[in-house]
Protein backbone atom coordinates (compact mmCIF):
# COMPACT_ATOMS: atom_id res chain seq x y z
CA UNK A 1 0.00 0.00 0.00
CA UNK A 2 2.74 2.34 0.80
CA UNK A 3 4.57 2.00 -2.27
CA UNK A 4 1.40 2.70 -4.25
CA UNK A 5 0.93 5.68 -2.64
CA UNK A 6 4.59 6.78 -2.87
CA UNK A 7 4.56 5.66 -6.65
CA UNK A 8 1.35 8.02 -7.06
CA UNK A 9 2.35 10.63 -5.75
CA UNK A 10 5.48 11.00 -8.16
CA UNK A 11 3.31 10.24 -10.80
CA UNK A 12 1.49 13.55 -9.68
CA UNK A 13 4.15 15.62 -9.02
CA UNK A 14 5.85 14.54 -12.55
CA UNK A 15 3.01 15.55 -14.58
CA UNK A 16 2.46 18.97 -12.70
CA UNK A 17 5.85 19.76 -13.52
CA UNK A 18 5.69 18.62 -17.29
CA UNK A 19 2.24 20.45 -17.29
CA UNK A 20 3.98 23.54 -15.91
CA UNK A 21 7.01 23.43 -18.10
CA UNK A 22 4.30 23.55 -21.43
CA UNK A 23 2.76 26.56 -19.86
CA UNK A 24 6.00 28.00 -19.08
CA UNK A 25 7.36 27.83 -23.11
CA UNK A 26 4.41 29.71 -24.14
CA UNK A 27 6.01 32.83 -22.78
CA UNK A 28 8.82 34.84 -24.34
CA UNK A 29 12.22 35.08 -22.89
CA UNK A 30 12.61 38.94 -23.41
CA UNK A 31 11.82 41.08 -20.81
CA UNK A 32 8.50 42.81 -20.99
CA UNK A 33 9.31 46.68 -22.67
CA UNK A 34 6.60 47.78 -20.76
CA UNK A 35 6.31 50.20 -17.61
CA UNK A 36 5.21 48.24 -15.11
CA UNK A 37 3.76 49.50 -11.52
CA UNK A 38 5.79 47.77 -8.86
CA UNK A 39 3.98 48.18 -4.97
CA UNK A 40 5.62 51.62 -4.18
CA UNK A 41 4.43 53.27 -7.65
CA UNK A 42 7.76 53.36 -9.44
CA UNK A 43 7.79 52.58 -12.82
CA UNK A 44 10.35 49.70 -14.26
CA UNK A 45 10.95 49.83 -17.84
CA UNK A 46 13.24 46.73 -19.14
CA UNK A 47 14.51 46.99 -23.01
CA UNK A 48 17.21 44.17 -24.49
CA UNK A 49 20.10 46.15 -26.00
CA UNK A 50 21.27 44.22 -29.74
CA UNK A 51 24.11 44.40 -32.25
CA UNK A 52 24.16 43.91 -35.67
CA UNK A 53 27.20 41.34 -36.33
CA UNK A 54 28.36 39.43 -39.55
CA UNK A 55 27.76 35.75 -39.81
CA UNK A 56 30.86 33.60 -40.41
CA UNK A 57 31.64 30.78 -41.85
CA UNK A 58 33.17 27.80 -40.42
CA UNK A 59 36.68 29.46 -41.97
CA UNK A 60 36.08 32.62 -40.20
CA UNK A 61 34.73 34.49 -43.29
CA UNK A 62 31.68 36.43 -43.74
CA UNK A 63 28.90 34.84 -45.13
CA UNK A 64 27.62 36.59 -48.23
CA UNK A 65 23.81 36.44 -49.70
CA UNK A 66 22.93 36.60 -53.11
CA UNK A 67 23.89 39.74 -54.15
CA UNK A 68 27.42 39.37 -52.86
CA UNK A 69 26.63 41.75 -49.58
CA UNK A 70 27.54 40.41 -46.10
CA UNK A 71 25.01 38.75 -43.69
CA UNK A 72 24.02 39.91 -40.43
CA UNK A 73 22.85 38.53 -37.84
CA UNK A 74 21.16 40.81 -34.43
CA UNK A 75 22.60 39.19 -31.18
CA UNK A 76 21.26 40.26 -27.78
CA UNK A 77 24.35 41.65 -25.87
CA UNK A 78 22.62 42.82 -22.93
CA UNK A 79 19.84 44.63 -21.23
CA UNK A 80 18.72 48.15 -19.52
CA UNK A 81 16.86 48.16 -16.53
CA UNK A 82 15.42 51.73 -16.14
CA UNK A 83 13.42 52.71 -12.82
CA UNK A 84 11.62 56.02 -12.25
CA UNK A 85 10.48 56.50 -8.61
CA UNK A 86 7.38 58.67 -7.68
CA UNK A 87 9.64 61.37 -6.62
CA UNK A 88 11.56 61.40 -10.27
CA UNK A 89 15.03 59.96 -9.38
CA UNK A 90 15.59 58.04 -12.40
CA UNK A 91 17.67 55.06 -11.50
CA UNK A 92 19.37 53.49 -15.28
CA UNK A 93 20.99 49.48 -14.42
CA UNK A 94 22.83 48.75 -17.28
CA UNK A 95 24.36 44.65 -17.94
CA UNK A 96 26.35 43.96 -20.62
CA UNK A 97 27.40 40.21 -21.58
CA UNK A 98 31.07 40.19 -19.94
CA UNK A 99 31.47 43.41 -18.64
CA UNK A 100 30.60 44.51 -14.87
CA UNK A 101 26.65 46.09 -14.39
CA UNK A 102 26.64 50.07 -14.39
CA UNK A 103 24.09 52.06 -12.49
CA UNK A 104 23.41 55.26 -12.94
CA UNK A 105 21.37 57.56 -10.56
CA UNK A 106 19.66 60.97 -11.97
CA UNK A 107 18.41 63.42 -9.12
CA UNK A 108 17.58 66.15 -11.43
CA UNK A 109 13.64 65.44 -11.63
CA UNK A 110 13.36 65.01 -8.18
CA UNK A 111 10.98 66.83 -6.60
CA UNK A 112 10.95 68.42 -3.09
CA UNK A 113 7.39 68.79 -1.25
CA UNK A 114 7.59 71.95 -0.14
CA UNK A 115 8.40 72.48 3.44
CA UNK A 116 7.03 75.23 5.91
CA UNK A 117 9.62 77.74 6.73
CA UNK A 118 11.28 77.07 10.49
CA UNK A 119 9.53 79.39 13.22
CA UNK A 120 11.25 81.68 14.76
CA UNK A 121 12.65 80.75 17.88
CA UNK A 122 12.64 83.99 20.83
CA UNK A 123 15.79 84.80 21.88
CA UNK A 124 16.46 83.65 25.15
CA UNK A 125 16.20 85.92 28.34
CA UNK A 126 19.18 86.94 29.88
CA UNK A 127 20.77 85.50 32.34
CA UNK A 128 21.82 87.29 35.74
CA UNK A 129 25.65 87.30 36.49
CA UNK A 130 26.61 86.05 39.16
CA UNK A 131 28.69 87.04 42.01
CA UNK A 132 32.14 86.74 42.40
CA UNK A 133 33.65 83.95 44.55
CA UNK A 134 35.34 85.46 47.22
CA UNK A 135 39.54 84.04 46.88
CA UNK A 136 40.63 81.39 48.99
CA UNK A 137 42.89 82.08 51.74
CA UNK A 138 46.28 81.17 51.86
CA UNK A 139 47.09 77.90 53.50
CA UNK A 140 50.42 78.36 55.96
CA UNK A 141 53.47 76.94 55.32
CA UNK A 142 53.67 73.83 57.21
CA UNK A 143 56.54 73.32 59.47
CA UNK A 144 59.51 71.67 58.48
CA UNK A 145 59.62 67.82 59.98
CA UNK A 146 63.02 66.88 62.17
CA UNK A 147 65.33 64.18 60.31
CA UNK A 148 64.85 60.85 61.51
CA UNK A 149 67.66 59.15 63.37
CA UNK A 150 69.43 56.11 61.69
CA UNK A 151 69.27 53.29 63.45
CA UNK A 152 72.12 50.93 64.27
Amino acid sequence: MKKIVLAGSALVLGLASVAYAQDAGNQSNDPPTEPTANGNGATVTREATTEQVPVLDANGDPVLDANGNPEYETKTTGSVQTVTTPSGIVHTITKTDGEHTTVEHDRSGMTHPDKPDKADVPDKPEKPEKPEKPEKPEKPEKPEKPEKPEHP
